[in-house]
Parts: structure tokens; C-alpha cells; sequence
């Protein structure tokens, strides 16, 4: 989804084992730096490893493109919630990052970020199990729909005063998209918004 080598890059490390394993990303990697990876991790994938990676990749750029049109979509509907603070995602016009990755990206992914206007961990725990596609899990990154709060996720170890001093909202919830069907995904965001509104 990045345009990374063309703009100069001289190596890219991807570490999107999730994707990978399901697809996602290339790895064009400099010499030396994959030299001393194999050094460490072994030169080898296990065999189903390598056999998941290589169906995998067959349908990778179908997946992609479901889950970056998706997103876009989503974003879009989001952003005009009346339950939704902030929506934070490349593809908005609206995103502080949306003019720099217009030039970098060839997509704006398949993950964005929301925040309740109930700005609160209790507004959060009424709204997730709501969702009828999409499941709570700690990772990003799946053929299925997938949310995570980082308040019990990626920054469970941090307090709430931690959390908030990063400028992370009770509210967020981090929404990585999968492929099932765009309306689907937007009926179930709907539906699950609709006591917030």
C-alpha cells in the first residue's frame, strides 16, 4: 500500500506476520539487513508457514482491495455519525495526514480509528458487544472484521491518566476492516451506533 521504494527507501521490514499469513504486504529487503535476520531466525519457514504464505499471497490484492474500499467507506459514514467524536484515517480529507499520503500510498489501508462522542470506557463496553460482525480481539489484521479498544489492547498497562496524557480517548476503538461485504459492515456499525446517536 506504500509507495516506500519509490520515494527513495533503501530497505522495508515488514512485520505484519497476521497479514502475511493471510496476505498483505511485500518485503523487499536490503542484503545486509536480511543477511543478519536469517543469521538470527533461521534462513527457512516451517512448511505449512511457507505453504499459508503462498496461498495467501494468491488472493492478497483481492483482500487488500476489499478492505482499503471498506475502510474508505466506513470512514466516511463515521465521520458523519451524529455518535461519533473524531474519526481518525488517511483517507479523509479531514485527516491531518490526508495530502502526505495521497502522495505516499497506493491505498489508506484497511484500519481506522473512532471516537465516541460518550467519551468513556463504560460508553465503550455498551457499544462493542453491539457489533455483530466485527469481533473484539488484541490483534489487527484478518480476513474478518476485528475491533480493540486500546484500553485493553495494544495500552492495557498504561493508566487512564497514561492513556490520556498520550492523547488516546477512553472512547477510541481501533477498527481493522475485513472482507465481508461493505454494506454489511456498515449496516452492523449502524445498528450498534444507533442508542449513542
Amino acid at each position: 500500500m506504500s509507495n516506500s521504494l519509490q520515494m527513495g527507501t533503501r530497505a522495508v521490514w515488514a512485520g505484519e506476520e497476521e497479514y502475511l499469513m493471510q496476505g498483505a504486504t511485500q518485503v523487499p529487503i536490503v542484503h545486509s539487513v536480511s543477511f543478519g535476520y536469517r543469521e538470527i531466525n533461521g534462513a527457512t519457514l516451517h512448511p505449512m508457514a511457507a505453504y499459508l504464505l503462498l496461498r495467501g499471497m494468491k488472493t492478497l490484492h483481492l483482500r487488500i482491495r476489499q478492505q482499503n474500499a471498506s475502510a474508505l467507506r466506513l470512514a466516511q459514514f463515521l465521520e458523519q455519525h451524529p455518535a461519533i467524536e473524531r474519526v481518525f484515517y488517511p483517507g479523509l480529507a479531514s485527516h491531518p495526514g490526508h495530502a502526505i499520503a495521497c502522495q505516499q500510498m497506493r491505498g489508506f489501508g484497511g484500519i481506522l480509528s473512532f471516537m465516541l462522542k460518550e467519551n468513556s470506557f463504560d460508553a465503550l463496553r455498551r457499544f462493542l458487544p453491539r457489533l455483530r460482525y466485527a469481533h473484539a480481539a488484541a490483534n489487527l489484521g484478518s480476513v474478518e472484521t476485528i475491533v480493540g479498544p486500546p484500553a485493553t489492547t495494544s495500552h492495557v498497562e498504561c493508566t487512564n491518566e497514561e492513556r490520556a496524557a498520550l492523547g488516546i480517548p477512553e472512547s477510541l476503538v481501533r477498527y481493522s476492516t475485513g472482507i465481508e461485504d461493505t454494506e454489511d459492515l456498515l449496516t452492523d456499525l449502524d445498528q450498534a451506533l444507533r442508542p449513542f446517536a
